[in-house]
């Protein structure tokens, strides 16, 4: 692929950042992790005292996915780095040879975190506040999920 289409797929997570936050974004960092058909992602934004963190939108998980496709197969990185100073965005690539295997995909986020913001706090939503369900094997037998992998019933769309 193209340079200027991975320019523009990398713009296009800047929107992405930007949609989620509800405004234009500065001094955030957001922290992709990519492989074959699989990715993830967190934005955070730094505040005064502290550091607020945001989920990623779905529809940020396509954008990754064809950023991670059109690197050269010699070439796929394990974490995309992306921060928004200034209206402006740099990414960093970090390539599986440059991670320690025995570290958790949390422990590598926590770690370029610190290296970013140092002791700062991180702010994450208390998940006590939602309506969450805990979901047994049970809950996912063929039968019972959805195309989208939620309990039937439980998705409006069937």
């Amino acid at each position: 692929m193209a340079s200027e289409a991975v320019g523009e797929l990398l713009n296009t997570i800047g929107q992405h950042v930007a949609d989620v936050l509800g405004k234009m974004p500065d001094d955030v960092f957001v922290f992709i992790r990519a492989a074959d058909q699989c990715c993830g992602g967190a934005i955070f934004e730094n505040q005064k005292s502290e550091v607020q963190y945001h989920e990623f939108g779905p529809e940020t998980v396509d954008v990754i996915l064809e950023l991670w496709d059109a690197a050269e197969p010699d070439k796929k990185w394990s974490i995309l780095l992306y921060d928004i100073k200034d209206g402006r965005f740099s990414v960093e690539y970090i390539y599986p040879d440059q991670l320690d295997p025995d570290e958790s995909d949390i422990d590598q986020r926590e770690h370029f975190l610190v290296a970013r913001y140092g002791d700062k706090p991180v702010i994450y939503p208390d998940l006590e506040d939602g309506e969450w369900e805990e979901l047994t094997e049970d809950d996912m037998t063929a039968e019972e999920v959805s195309e989208h992998g939620t309990p039937k019933g439980d998705n409006p769309e069937g």
